[in-house]
This record gives structure tokens, sequence and C-alpha cells, in this order.
């Protein structure tokens, strides 16, 4: 194995080797959510529509004018939300309007009820000063028409849904999904549904992926597990490079008798990148290349410990995800003093899982969770982002340290 990159090194060379593969499918608008936009979606008119009332309250016609208190001016109407008033206001009158209301032409100020002598009355009196324009939202002032208010690659959250339903779009163009295929290793791995008998283990790392693989806008293909022995292995991996745009394997690429999972990948024609990361956990790491059917296949192996595994995921295969959908890997320019738990001292550089919480003074810390070894799963439980540990440092509280995010955060250099 050759002298391990560092993680930033790692990170570098998978994003290097990304190649958008593009492309553009109609996708309905109940269906969108965690999808990727192939397209960036502009504004099809002005946001607001027509100038409109901040407030419940009276829109007042004085021209160039501020109110001024105890001014008093006929009512002679109303604007409410789907029933505006009809024309213009005339010059020294009002009307009652609420929140969301159409502000009609000749309006200049809109006065919250409470500044007034309130609602129901032929006149009004003004009780509080404002300036011309107080109040209303003018038409075009948040979003112009054609400006981009969602970009190419952006990740479709909840709010995007409902950005993209104001223009709406019913049907919304997203990159197509990438298909990422699983594959765990080892004799001893057994179904999750069995008991495991004492030198046995629940298959539980496939599934933890398959649900990051989601958390990235992706597709999983859990394809089940390959015993220690190559004809089992081999299948299985050619299978999931020839329908996959992403193979991950689990377990097999360290260097024990039977960790067949490196040499079987070469035989398929797996170019490899690098082998071995400066990481704790995750320190056998394999990244590799592949090019079938003139389309590019990026293949990963990752060690069999839960911890080691899951980490490496989010620290590099979902940066690559996130690249092959047209996104930005992310920039998450982050710093935090520890908090709970000390790590102690190693070599490598470790990432820790961490939660970040309120600490004493109220400012955020990043609270590291127990020392755990690499096959433990507990500690990843909650946790927002890894604390970064670097080499010969001790995660100690109070220490400033670096963080990396979940899912595709991009780490400080």
């Amino acid at each position: 194995m050759a002298k391990p990159l560092s993680l930033f090194e790692a990170r570098a060379a998978v994003l290097a080797a990304a190649r958008p593969a593009g492309g553009s499918q109609a996708v309905p608008l109940g269906a969108a959510h965690g999808r990727h936009l192939a397209t960036a979606i502009a504004a099809d008119g002005p946001w607001p529509a027509t100038d409109r009332s901040a407030m419940d309250g009276f829109a007042l016609a004085l021209g160039s004018a501020d109110s001024v208190p105890g001014q008093s001016l006929p009512v002679i109407g109303r604007s409410l939300a789907g029933h505006p008033f009809a024309g213009a206001l005339p010059a020294g009158q009002a009307i009652e309007i609420m929140t969301g209301a159409v502000v009609p032409p000749g309006a200049s100020i809109v006065v919250p009820v409470e500044q007034t002598s309130g609602f129901g009355g032929r006149q009004v009196t003004i009780q509080a000063e404002l300036r011309r324009g107080a109040n209303i939202r003018r038409a075009g002032s948040e979003v112009q028409a054609g400006a981009v208010v969602l970009p190419a690659g952006r990740r479709i959250g909840a709010a995007e849904i409902g950005v993209l339903a104001v223009l709406g779009h019913v049907q919304v163009p997203c990159v197509p999904r990438l298909r990422v295929a699983i594959v765990a290793t080892g004799d001893e791995v057994v179904p999750v549904e069995q008991v495991p008998l004492p030198h046995q283990v629940r298959e539980s790392n496939s599934w933890a992926l398959a649900a990051q693989v989601v958390e990235c806008g992706a597709e999983p293909l859990r394809l089940g597990v390959a015993a220690d022995e190559v004809g089992s292995l081999r299948a299985l991996l050619g299978r999931g490079l020839a329908d996959c745009d992403v193979l991950v394997t689990i377990g097999g690429i360290s260097k024990g008798t039977h960790d067949l999972v490196h040499g079987t990948l070469a035989e398929l024609g797996v170019a490899v990148q690098f082998h071995g990361i400066d990481l704790k956990p995750g320190k056998p790491t394999f990244f590799g290349l592949a090019e079938i059917a003139g389309r590019r296949r990026y293949v990963f192996g990752l060690p069999g410990n839960p911890a080691s595994s899951f980490t490496v995921f989010d620290l590099l295969v979902a940066p690559l995800l996130r690249a092959l959908a047209g996104a930005d890997p992310g920039r998450l320019q982050a710093r935090a003093p520890a908090a709970g738990a000390p790590w102690s001292v190693n070599s490598r550089l470790q990432a820790v899982p961490a939660r970040l919480v309120a600490g004493a003074d109220g400012a955020l810390v990043a609270e590291l969770v127990r020392q755990q070894p690499s096959g433990d799963p507990f500690g990843l439980a909650g946790a927002d982002v890894y604390a970064l540990v670097r080499g010969q440092q001790e995660g100690q509280p109070g220490a400033w340290l670096e963080l990396a995010g979940r899912s595709g955060g991009v780490l400080l250099p």
C-alpha cells in the first residue's frame, strides 16, 4: 500500500475525477423533493407582482408628504387580500388595508392600525409620524423579473419546493438521479433479521450507507453480501459496475488474506487512484475509476467497521455525489471550541463525531462524543458535524477545532 494521502489530498483527488454526466428529466413537483435542479430557475415576473401592504392598517394618499400625528383623513373603502380597492386612491383620503393586500396607485404610506384611531369609522386619525413609503412592499422589491432564484445543481428541499410552486413549475427540470451500488463483504455478515452467532455480525453498514445515499439525492442499490471468495465477490462487483454510476464496497480492502476487494476490482478494469488515507477512522479507504460502455464509473472501497464506512462516506463519497449532480460540494468554513469528552492524541487526523450545542456563555461549541473504537456505531447517532482533531493534537475541552459537515460539507485546508 502506497503512502496514505491526507484527507484533504484524497478529497481533492476525488473531486478532480468528477465528470458530471449532465442531462435533464421532467419530474412532477410532488416527486422533486431531494432531487437536484438540472437548470436554473428564474422568476417569470417581479415579486411582489404589485405593491403590497406589510401591515394591517390604513393606506393613505399623502403624495410626497409624511404622516403627521393628529392628522385625520376620510376612509373611502378597503383593500383585502384577493379583493383589491378599485382604481387609484384620491389625494388626502384613506382606505382600510390588510396584510398582503394590493396597495392602490396614489397611496404613499401604510399606517399600522395600532398607530391609528382604529377600524370601523368614516375617518381615521393618525397617531404616529411615518415616512413616505413606510410598510409598503414595492413591486419587484424582493425579486426582479428574470432574476435567477434557484441555481442549477441546487438540491431541492422544502423551501425550494415552495419557490417552484410560487413560480408555477408543475414539472421540474431535474438531474437524472445517480445510482449508487452498495456491496457488503464478509462470511461473518448475516441479515439484519437474523440473530447473529458470537462470531457473526448483522449487516448494518449497507443500510446506513443507503440512507446516506438518499440524503445526497441519489438512488441506492443494495446488492447484498459477497462471501470471502472471488466468484461471489466478482459477480456482485461486476453487476455494480455495469448498472450504476458509483460503486461502494464495504470491507475486504486491508492487507488480510481474505481482503479480496481491491484485487478483484483490478481484474474488472478499475484503476486505483489511491489506496489509504491518513485518517482515523478510515485508513484503508480505496478510490478507483473505470471506463465502462463509454461512461466513467467511480469506485470506493470503504472499511468494514461501521464508524469507518459511515465517516468516509460523509467526507469523500458525499462530496462526489454532489459534484456529479452539478452541485457545489459546499463551503463549511467553521471552527468551534471543543466540549464534552476529551479525545487522546493520535498520529493521524481524527474525524470525531460532534454535536453543535450552546456552551455556558450561549456560544456554539462542538461537543465531542465519547472515545469509541471504529467498530462502534452508536456515537454517530445525533452527530451534526465531525470535529477534526489534527495529528498530535488533543481534543481537550476549550481547544479550537476545525469542523467538517455531514453529507458533503467541505473540509478546511
